[in-house]
């Protein structure tokens, strides 16, 4: 995972200590890292090949230059609306494609929010399971004003987002700004513009203190209980006694008893 890009340049690709972070980058500074479709397949295609990083325990996303992303390309809304009703529909598949792909990788992952985050970027940032957001970070849910909705990223917003301020924010299309977007449950942490890299920093540090193979169990069970209304069910109890029976948790006790670190701890 040696930093590369692919031929179009739109998204970069970086390691970090022995490949246990990759950070994803949208390279599109000059037009705010604005989303194409080129964009969308080369993060879902970088995504889907970190998955078979086999030292990889975290995920980074975030944007070069000013702006984490402005959202979709204006050329790209103006091609799009041109389509047909299938053209559409194949496109909206496409960029759900991408946001499974965030919410659905097997390590922690974390939104680094600067700049403006509009449409499609808001979903980034709530499909990541961290968002951290600097102090002058501005968000909108702008497709309203434009005769259209965060169709798409909706189940992500729904599952961080308090319910009132979610509808206000994507009925209006009203930015907002990174305060708010912690009251609403958006981001996680806001920090000082300058404090941005290193509250990822400090993020990453605490990931890495935790078990690998819990996190990943862990994302797959609270995706299922979401799925199941969050209702209790037999796989909780399954989940833990698997989990617990394994070698990691073992070793995992066993460290915590001896007071020593767990195996698979690991710092930037």
């Amino acid at each position: 995972m040696t930093a590369s890009a692919t031929s179009l340049s739109f998204v970069t690709v970086s390691s970090g200590q022995d490949d246990r972070v990759a950070f994803l980058s949208l390279a599109r500074p000059d037009s705010a890292n604005a989303f194409n479709d080129a964009v969308i397949k080369e993060l879902v295609a970088h995504l889907e090949g970190l998955r078979k990083a086999p030292k990889l325990r975290a995920v980074v996303l975030r944007g070069e230059g000013k702006h984490f992303s402005a959202g979709a390309d204006l050329s790209w809304m103006k091609a799009s609306a041109k389509l047909s009703y299938d053209e559409n529909l194949s496109d909206a598949r496409g960029l759900i494609a991408l946001f499974e792909a965030v919410a659905t990788m097997p390590v922690p992952t974390v939104a680094a929010v600067h700049g403006a985050a509009y449409g499609g970027a808001v979903g980034l940032a709530a499909a990541c399971d961290v968002a951290i957001a600097a102090e002058s970070a501005r968000f909108s849910l702008s497709e309203v004003k434009l005769g259209l909705m965060p169709a798409v990223i909706l189940p992500y917003l729904m599952r961080k987002m308090r319910a009132g301020g979610l509808r206000r924010a994507a009925l209006t299309g009203r930015p907002f700004s990174a305060a708010e977007a912690r009251e609403m449950g958006l981001v996680e942490r806001v920090v000082p513009d300058a404090d941005l890299d290193l509250a990822v920093r400090e993020e990453l540090d605490l990931i890495l203190q935790g078990s690998p193979e819990a996190q990943a169990k862990l994302k797959i069970l609270m995706q299922e209980l979401e799925a199941d209304d969050l209702r209790q069910s037999p796989r909780t109890a399954e989940a833990i006694a698997k989990l617990r029976t394994g070698p990691l948790a073992q070793a995992g006790l066993a460290s915590f008893f001896e007071k020593k670190s767990p195996p698979w701890t690991a710092k930037l």
